[in-house]
């Protein structure tokens, strides 16, 4: 199968909080292989805005809904003819596991990881510019030159309350995308209309295009219509200009 690269726009607030905790958390996971200086301090950056996010938000009451209808579905999946069962079974069992882990979380994850020192004072310096350098941060500049496997296993120890949140998160986003109805679709002179067809309770809207491809996509809509408009970006110094010729791609309908 040919690479694509999938451009996502989530069709109500829930789902773009889930998206862009997900994103947090995957830049966390990726830095947190890195041994610099500069690696751990993009972490803990990220850290604080997902620390940020848990404040605000419930996603714990939410995710565990999401999760009992993904197995409400799921089950209504096992008695449809020329199905994988044992696929079915297999994520039946894992999102009803989530579920129970998410059930036993007791007080507040983003409160067990601010009781760390050090994310405290990093929290209250990180609103000012520049605000965590050296001569700022004596004290936090000494903890980043600590020995990088040292360094790493104490930032894993502060992310590891984050952990069931991350599996729920990333559970519950691959449920939903991987439910959804996709066709091949052409938005003429590079602008593409439709309905949100049926009684799906849809979430999300992807399109996929080869990463070589020239334009790229802007999506805006609701829950009964949505607009894809293509643009091209001929260099970063100089406005985006839209796409004036047919553009072919693969469209995706995600629901819960």
């Amino acid at each position: 199968m040919k690479k694509r690269v999938y451009y996502e726009q989530p069709l109500n607030d829930r789902m773009r909080n889930l998206l862009r905790l997900e994103h947090l958390l995957t830049g966390m996971g990726y830095y947190l292989k890195g041994p610099s200086e500069w690696d751990s301090r993009t972490v803990i950056l990220l850290l604080v805005d997902v620390l940020n996010m848990l404040e605000r938000i419930d996603f714990i009451g939410e995710l565990s809904k999401d999760l009992q209808q993904h197995v409400q579905t799921l089950e209504r999946w096992q008695r449809t003819p020329q199905v994988n069962t044992e696929r079915l079974t297999e994520l039946i069992r894992e999102t009803q596991g989530v579920i129970e882990t998410l059930g036993r979380i007791d007080g507040s994850m983003a409160g067990q990881v601010t009781q760390v020192y050090m994310m405290g004072i990093v929290r209250q310096r990180i609103t000012i510019i520049g605000g965590t350098s050296r001569c700022d941060m004596p004290g936090y500049f000494h903890w980043l030159q600590k020995n990088p496997k040292m360094r790493l296993m104490e930032m894993n120890e502060w992310i590891t309350p984050l952990e069931p949140l991350r599996k729920a998160i990333e559970l519950n986003l691959y449920l939903i995308r991987n439910n959804a109805n996709t066709t091949q679709e052409m938005a003429e002179m590079g602008v593409y209309q439709s309905k949100l067809e049926g009684q799906g309770n849809y979430q999300l809207i992807q399109v996929a295009l080869p990463p070589e491809h020239l334009c790229y996509p802007e999506i805006s809509g609701g829950k009964q219509r949505f607009t894809i408009r293509f643009w091209k970006m001929a260099a970063t110094d100089l406005r985006p200009v839209p796409a004036e010729q047919d553009v072919n791609f693969e469209l995706s309908c995600c629901m819960l």
